[in-house]
């Protein structure tokens, strides 16, 4: 098993050919892709519509997803029941909870109460600082946002389940234990909560039903979760193949999450903005997410080899339900197609859509993030596939080639906390 990536590129290199802690390392990385979503298309957001339209389409998104994507993480981990302690487990695979960068503690205290609790948040810590920790918008994403979307995400175990905080901000000095802490219940004279209007569009996807080739676990590790809370919960702590599937489901899980913004976009400011606020999007967070994953894969170069690599890692293509493969032409020219796939089937949305809706876009976003100098463009044929491409691109490097403009919003994407921000290992801090 390898420790890094570098180097040829390999077109049949596994997930599960990383040793265990880089993959575990990468598990993290996936789940901190969708924290790098929200940074990429909120602030267009409230900058185009403003504050409401962006509490809407972020309470749309989770509570439009969330559903879907935890029930599928809990089938993999055969994690069954209805208790709080059901609750609490499927909160610790949540994309929502980025591990390390959102530092989630648990505690039990009987089958229908619970806490959770943030010694460190780093998305807090961002709001905070980019608004000179105003009280409005720390209440615009503590309440208006985490209320109904918390509560989402307990329901989705049980609907009689709800999330009440006990502390949270907005505050002058951050509490010594940290920004927020949350109690977990069941009561049985709630009155059950209506379902999101955008969920039920997700849940007919392609995406939200689709299923992973079978399991063969064979080494050490938790393959299922069946049992105790382990309120120290590492992706380390599964077994390696376990973990290379988790891996694939949070990848999905991004693009379910994905999926339900933009319906809801849609929905509310039409179809051209959407997917003009998509391309602005995988601009804005693809110089983010490729340079973390080049730490992961140590990858420092920018060649052909390093391209087509870090685009089979690449968050956004979630694997297996994308069908795709790449080839090295010469060194200066790779490529890159899609064969027949569930994705293809999929109404095209967020930016794995872009690659079915506007081909001619199609990676341009990750690929110059990469190398400048590279230019991605639709391929007219590609025997490299041998018959089973769908669509397919030509990857160039061109010293000639003028490096594209950066977004304007990378920079708030990368802020002063996620450019480099340590998710190598996890940690935690329980006394």
């Amino acid at each position: 098993m390898a420790s890094n990536y570098r180097g040829t590129h390999r077109p049949d290199f596994c997930l599960t050919d990383l040793d265990h802690s880089t993959l575990a390392w990468y598990g993290r990385e996936v789940m901190l892709a969708n924290h790098i979503h929200d940074r990429a298309i909120m602030p267009q957001l409230a900058l185009n519509y403003g504050m409401a339209a962006q509490t809407q389409a972020a309470c749309d998104e989770w509570m439009g997803s969330s559903p879907i994507y935890n029930y599928r993480n809990r089938k993999l981990l055969n994690i069954g029941g209805d208790d709080v302690e059901t609750i609490l487990k499927a909160f610790q695979f949540d994309i929502g909870a980025p591990h390390t960068f959102l530092q989630f503690h648990f505690s039990l205290q009987s089958p229908t109460e619970g806490q959770f609790w943030l010694p460190y948040c780093g998305a807090y810590n961002h709001v905070r600082r980019i608004t000179n920790a105003d009280p409005k918008s720390e209440t615009q994403i503590c309440h208006h946002m985490e209320d109904p979307t918390f509560d989402a995400t307990a329901m989705t175990v049980n609907q009689r389940a709800r999330c009440r905080p006990v502390f949270r901000p907005p505050h002058g000095e951050v509490p010594a234990e940290g920004p927020c802490r949350w109690q977990v219940f069941i009561g049985d004279d709630l009155i059950l909560a209506e379902e999101c209007e955008v969920l039920p569009q997700v849940k007919q996807s392609r995406a939200a039903n689709f299923e992973f080739a079978p399991l063969s676990p064979a080494g050490e590790g938790l393959t299922d979760y069946s049992g105790p809370l382990k309120p120290d919960f590492r992706l380390e702590d599964l077994e390696h193949s376990t973990l290379a599937r988790q891996c694939k489901e949070f990848s999905l899980d991004v693009h379910l999450l994905q999926r339900a913004c933009y319906t809801s976009v849609i929905r509310d400011h039409g179809e051209d903005a959407a997917w003009s606020m998509t391309e602005e999007q995988w601009r804005a967070m693809a110089p983010v997410y490729i340079h973390r994953l080049r730490r992961v894969l140590g990858i420092e170069s920018d060649q052909i080899d390093d391209i087509l690599t870090l685009l089979q890692f690449d968050p956004y293509l979630p694997q297996e339900y994308l069908k795709f493969g790449s080839a090295k032409v010469s060194d200066k020219h790779g490529r890159f197609w899609i064969e027949d796939c569930e994705a293809a089937k999929d109404k095209p949305l967020g930016v794995l859509g872009l690659l079915f809706k506007k081909p001619d876009v199609g990676l341009s976003a990750p690929v110059a993030a990469i190398n400048g100098k590279a230019i991605c463009r639709p391929a007219p044929d590609c025997p490299e596939a041998k018959g089973k491409s769908i669509l397919a691109w030509d990857i160039l490097i061109d010293d000639a080639h003028e490096a594209p403009k950066p977004s304007d919003y990378t920079e708030l994407v990368a802020g002063a906390d996620l450019w480099d921000h340590d998710a190598s290992e996890h940690t935690y801090s329980y006394a």
